[in-house]
């Protein structure tokens, strides 16, 4: 779901559910998956945790031509595909610390009696005919 680095295991056990094999042969990378199951100990390397599927369903296909592969892409890349930009382990780390980081500075001011007003920013920008309003 985007809110850890790792990834969790799903094992699916296509011997007592036949019909993994075939949501199996639509996962690839960038898919959406929905996993029900028990969440055991694995008894495999490189995770403590794994889910023991019940349920799997494709939630949201992805073909070959998705750009974001099981590798490591330079920022000048992923500058061509902002709006992927957040599937990535380094932008989703940024993004959790931001807002960690928010959260803590908004919950300090708030017991300390402030308030939190947002303001209009003003900008250079002049869109349709604003900058006309501070002339």
């Amino acid at each position: 779901d985007g809110s850890s680095l790792k990834g969790m295991q799903v094992v699916a056990d296509t011997e007592t559910n036949a019909e993994f094999e075939e949501v199996i042969a639509r996962i690839g990378t960038g898919a959406a998956v929905r996993a029900q199951g028990e969440l055991i100990l694995s008894q495999g390397k490189g995770q403590k945790y794994e889910i023991k599927a019940s349920q799997l369903e494709v939630i949201g296909e992805c073909d070959e031509t998705y750009p974001l592969q099981k590798k490591r892409h330079s920022l000048e890349f992923l500058r061509t595909i902002a709006h992927l930009r957040p599937r990535t382990n380094l932008i989703g780390a940024v993004s959790r610390v931001r807002s960690t980081l928010a959260q803590a500075t908004h919950a300090f001011f708030a017991q300390e009696g402030f308030n939190y007003v947002q303001t209009p920013l003003i900008t250079a920008s002049d869109c349709e005919g604003a900058g006309e309003m501070f002339r």
